[in-house]
C-alpha cells in the first residue's frame, strides 16, 4: 500500500506520497501501489516538469509556495515521497529543504538541504494567488475524500482547485 501526504500544512488533516506496509498513521491515507489514479497523476506531474521550471524561474507576481515531492527509500524498503520547497533550478537539478516530517523514511528530515534531478520528482505544485497549480497527486485524492473532508482539506491548505 502507498502512504499519501497531501501537503505540508495538511499535515493534521492527511499528509507525502510514501509506500509502507502496514502502518497508517494520521497524516496518511492509504491508496494501492497499483492504482491506477494515482499512476496516472504522477506521470502526469513528470510529463510536465518544465511547466513547474518556467514557473519557478518566472515568480510571476501572486505566484508562491514552489514544491516538488520526490520518493525516499524506508527501512521496508518501499518509498516515502516527501514534499521539498525549491530554493533554485539549474540545469535540471533542483536544490530545496525538506517541508515536511517524514513518517518512516530516515534518510531525510524536516528542514535538510537536498539535491534533486528534474526525473526523480513524482509531483510538483505552486500556488497562483488561492488557486492550485499543478498539486496532480492533491487533486486526485481530493477528487476521492467525501465532501466535508475535501472541503475542510482546501480550507486548511489555503488554496482552491478548478472545478
Amino acid at each position: 500500500m502507498c502512504k499519501i501526504i497531501l501537503l505540508p500544512v495538511t499535515i493534521a488533516l492527511l499528509a507525502t506520497l510514501g509506500c509502507s506496509g502496514n502502518k497508517e498513521g494520521a497524516n496518511y491515507l492509504q491508496v494501492s501501489d497499483n492504482d491506477p489514479g494515482m499512476k496516472a497523476a504522477i506521470a502526469k506531474a513528470k510529463a510536465s516538469t518544465r511547466d513547474f521550471v518556467s514557473a519557478f524561474h518566472a515568480q510571476r507576481p501572486g505566484t508562491s509556495g514552489f514544491s516538488v515531492k520526490k520518493p525516499f527509500p524506508t527501512p521496508n524498503g518501499t518509498e516515502e515521497h516527501m514534499w521539498i520547497d525549491v530554493l533554485s533550478e539549474q540545469n535540471g537539478e533542483l536544490k530545496g529543504r525538506i517541508a515536511n516530517e517524514a513518517e518512516e523514511t530516515r534518510e531525510v528530515k524536516l528542514g535538510q538541504s537536498v539535491t534533486l534531478k528534474l526525473s526523480e520528482i513524482s509531483d510538483w505544485k505552486y500556488q497562483n494567488g488561492k488557486k492550485l497549480i499543478g498539486g496532480f497527486t492533491i487533486r486526485y485524492l481530493a477528487d476521492r475524500m467525501p465532501p466535508k473532508e475535501r472541503e475542510a482539506l482546501l480550507k486548511e491548505a489555503g488554496f482552491e482547485l478548478d472545478p
